[in-house]
């Protein structure tokens, strides 16, 4: 995306068919005042389960590593739809990975995680919480392992 300040690569959700997962978008950019600025483009559409009827939704696991490596970790939620009822629950390998229940709204909601680890076989779940009426979303995402620091130089040193 263009327009992110700290030039991150953003990649949309596309394997629809085979996860049971669908599309949500806004119409206009939600409310944000967060540090990590995400850009509003990422903001304005959201994976969702293809029923309304389920009651929970596993996170397309992009992890690369089989062995348990630390990662920083962000998700974003903000809600898609006016006058919406929906809460959940987040969960990293049956354990809770928020103590609270996410209840999406017009700002976007930013949950950080900035030493986690995970490896291939690492399942975050979003768990729709009671008297949600809609099943639960993840707007954004973002996954970085951490590690040493690069020691090639990343830029020209002579501009």
């Amino acid at each position: 995306y263009p327009d992110d300040p700290y030039d991150r690569l953003w990649f949309p959700f596309t394997n629809y068919s085979t996860t049971g997962l669908s599309p949500v978008r806004r119409s206009s950019d939600p409310s944000s005042n967060l540090p990590d600025r995400p850009p509003a483009a990422v903001l304005r559409q959201a994976i969702t389960p293809s029923s309304s009827l389920a009651s929970n939704m596993t996170v397309p696991n992009l992890i690369t590593s089989t062995s348990l490596v630390p990662h920083y970790v962000t998700f974003y939620f903000v809600e898609m739809l006016a006058n919406a009822s929906r809460s959940f629950d987040i969960y990293l390998d049956a354990q809770q990975f928020y103590s609270k229940t996410i209840v999406p709204g017009e700002t976007v909601l930013e949950i950080p995680n900035p030493n986690i680890s995970l490896s291939t076989s690492s399942v975050f779940s979003l768990v729709r919480a009671k008297g949600s009426t809609l099943p639960p979303l993840v707007s954004a995402a973002e996954f970085y392992m951490v590690g040493d620091a690069w020691v090639v130089d990343a830029t020209d040193s002579s501009d």
